[in-house]
């Protein structure tokens, strides 16, 4: 039997973990179809890489869920995997948790959202951007992923900085050791800092042609990130253009006796009476989704947030429920409102950085 070959169209690594994603997925397919090839296709830039798969020179393109989402016509494309989906939270890169970092530190973050949400935990703190940062900082020559890492972490070393924050891929490609602390959700900590990541972190894909026969490929999708993929893409498409950047969105598929173990260590009596009836049996079981959302205010002293758990078979229905509770809690963030620091001035919680 002939050989069939795949050709995947994939861009230089950014760092970002995407492509390393892939490689590792590539070896479970090719282990498992003996007459099934995959072969890479280099191109520059995703341009290239939707380019290469209207000309036929490649059968699938590989991409980010952030990708995915960031284009705009979409006719004559699918998804055709989604890969298991990696660790979405970001990590805080220094000796100490968020908590116990030095009064008035400087911390550096090139994610609007994080820098916020860091605001939120740490007020006393110096929140810099990248550029603000190399406005102050010597900044590398070259503004590659590879180069700005380093450039961080010799910052933290030399004690420029208390602490830097990265997305968990990055970091982990840098090779760097020195001690890290999860940015997560914080769900059975409730006195700790919680941090919704941005839609689609941790999401890899495989994108085709309508009619591709996906079922080539069927050995490296994976179901439960599809569904949390296209729920935060519900989510998301919803949000303003303007301030997508900036609102937290999380969807994930979870188990009742996790839930409710969580529920009863943090006294949470509504989600605990929610999934239970009076003799304290759980009211429908199987597999619940979790979908939370949130924006921070610029300074970190305001946040409009919601979150639902819900049967997966509703999963749809309570983000239709969703949209419509965020189109109205952005209409009232809208408003203007006082100044914590200067109560006579007012500023707007929609303000961007």
């Amino acid at each position: 039997m002939q050989e069939e070959v795949l050709r995947v169209a994939v861009r230089p690594e950014d760092g970002s973990g995407t492509k390393d994603h892939y490689l590792r997925r590539k070896t479970t397919i090719e282990g498992k179809e003996g007459d099934l090839h995959i072969a890479e296709l280099e191109v520059p830039d995703l341009e290239g890489a939707i380019s290469s798969l209207v000309k036929a020179e490649a059968d699938l393109i590989l991409m980010s869920g952030a990708e995915w989402a960031s284009i705009e016509e979409k006719a004559g494309l699918e998804i055709a995997a989604v890969f298991p989906r990696r660790d979405p939270s970001w990590v805080l890169i220094s000796e100490d948790k968020p908590e116990y970092l030095p009064r008035r530190g400087i911390i550096i973050c090139p994610h609007p959202l994080l820098r916020r949400q860091m605001r939120r935990a740490r007020p006393d703190c110096k929140i810099l951007s990248l550029a603000k940062a190399a406005d102050r900082f010597n900044p590398p020559e070259d503004d590659d992923w590879s180069a700005v890492v380093p450039w961080l972490h010799g910052l933290l070393v030399e004690k420029d900085i208390d602490a830097f924050i990265i997305d968990r891929s990055r970091w982990k490609m840098a090779g760097i050791r020195n001690r890290r602390h999860t940015l997560g959700l914080q769900r059975n900590q409730r006195d700790r800092a919680h941090f919704i990541p941005p839609a689609f972190s941790g999401t890899s894909l495989l994108v085709c042609r309508s009619g591709f026969p996906t079922e080539k490929i069927k050995t490296m999708h994976d179901r439960v990130s599809e569904s949390a993929l296209k729920t935060e893409y519900s989510l998301w498409q919803n949000v303003d253009s303007s301030i997508r950047e900036m609102v937290a969105i999380h969807s994930e598929q979870r188990g009742v006796g996790v839930i409710l173990r969580e529920a009863e260590a943090n006294e949470n009596l509504p989600v605990r009476e929610s999934l239970l009836d009076v003799e304290g049996r759980v009211i429908n079981r199987g597999t619940r989704v979790e979908m939370r959302m949130e924006m921070v205010s610029k300074d970190g002293s305001r946040t409009i947030g919601q979150e639902r758990t819900a049967p997966l078979e509703f999963a749809y229905e309570e983000s239709v429920n969703m949209n419509l509770n965020w189109k109205e809690l952005t209409m009232l963030a809208s408003e203007e409102f006082a100044d914590p620091e200067n109560p006579q001035e007012k500023i707007r919680f929609l303000e961007l950085d």
